[in-house]
This record gives structure tokens, C-alpha cells and sequence, in this order.
């Protein structure tokens, strides 16, 4: 159950994206087709799942314990990276992609650093009481989260791009309007998930 409600928790009620604004710039510059929206989100769940979980053991296991605590955001900032890096190279390894591709692919992974990185340190931030389900919960559930959130947000934009839009509202206004009206649908919502498995 514990899982279960810091999955649906991180996942819906704190979105990493759209409750937290970590990570909107890369989501306003890479989600506009629905088919990269999912490979980019696919990514970074993995990146955010593989950064929690070598994240929370590193800070409750090592630096917590001998008093180093506040060396966790450097620590955060590596084990992040090196998720990021990671990814991003075996998906260019797998790909093959040229290297002006691999230059975007790289630049869109820096981007997202901080989504990745707000995950350790919001499981740090509550490492005392948090067991490992629980930050494990809480680390798939933001990669599920950002994943939701960047399908849907590409999925608007391109309908919205199908439809009569003034021209004063082209591009980046209207992109930005619907990121606001898709951050309050996820803020209407707060609360819920996370009290369905208490």
C-alpha cells in the first residue's frame, strides 16, 4: 500500500512537470508530436526511475548516516547526471543516430536534468520517515508522471495546431496558455491519488 500511494502520490498529485514546474522548458520545446512525445517520455521515465532509486539509498544509506547530509545535492547532481548521460547514450548507441541528432538528443537530456534531479532530492528531503517502497513508489511514480504529462501536453498541442488559432496566439502563446489550463487540471486534482491507498 505504501507503494501504491507514493506511486499515485508522485505520479499525480506532486507531477514533476506540471505541480512542481520542474522541467516545463524541455516539455514547451520537445512534446510536439505525440509519437516523439513518447519515446522523450519513456525516456525520462527511465531516467527518473534509474536516478531515484541510486539516489535514496546513497543519501539513507551513506551520507545521512555520517553526517553529510548537506553534500546530498552534490551527490544529486552526479547520480543524475550520470542517469541522464546513460540513457542518452544508450539511446544513441541503439539508434544510430547522426551526430546533429545525437547534439539534440544530448541538449533535450541536459534539459531535463533538473526534472531527474528533483526526484533524489525530493526523497531526500523526507528520508527519515521514508521507507524504500516508498521511495521507490515515489520514484517510478515521477517518471510516470513526467510520461503523462509530456504525452498529454504534446497531444493538446498538436490539436491545437489542427484548429483556427488567432495569430497573435500562435507558437509559444498558445503553448504556453495550455500548459497553464493543464497545470490547473493537475492541481484540481491534487490530493486525490495519494488518498485512495492510505
Amino acid at each position: 500500500m505504501e507503494f501504491l500511494s507514493s506511486l499515485f502520490t508522485a505520479a499525480l498529485d506532486n507531477n514533476v512537470v506540471f505541480a512542481q514546474l520542474v522541467g516545463m522548458v524541455a516539455v514547451l520545446l520537445v512534446a510536439y508530436r505525440p509519437q516523439d512525445a513518447f519515446k522523450f517520455g519513456g525516456l525520462l521515465w527511465v531516467a527518473c526511475t534509474l536516478s531515484g532509486l541510486l539516489g535514496w539509498p546513497l543519501y539513507a544509506g551513506f551520507l545521512a548516516p555520517w553526517g553529510v547530509g548537506y553534500l546530498a545535492p552534490i551527490a544529486y547532481v552526479l547520480v543524475s547526471t550520470f542517469a541522464i548521460f546513460f540513457i542518452g547514450a544508450l539511446y544513441c548507441i541503439r539508434k544510430g543516430v547522426e551526430v546533429r541528432e545525437r547534439m539534440l538528443v544530448a541538449a533535450t537530456l541536459l534539459s531535463l536534468n533538473a526534472a531527474v534531479l528533483a526526484v533524489p532530492l525530493g526523497n531526500a528531503v523526507v528520508a527519515d520517515t521514508l521507507t524504500f517502497a516508498a521511495a521507490c513508489g515515489s520514484s517510478i511514480g515521477a517518471g510516470m508522471g513526467a510520461f503523462i504529462a509530456i504525452v498529454v501536453f504534446a497531444t493538446l498541442r498538436n490539436r491545437i495546431n489542427e484548429t483556427m488559432v488567432p495569430p497573435a496566439l500562435r507558437g509559444l502563446p498558445i503553448s504556453l496558455v495550455t500548459a497553464s489550463l493543464v497545470c490547473l487540471a493537475f492541481t484540481c486534482v491534487a490530493g486525490i491519488a495519494g488518498g485512495l491507498f492510505v
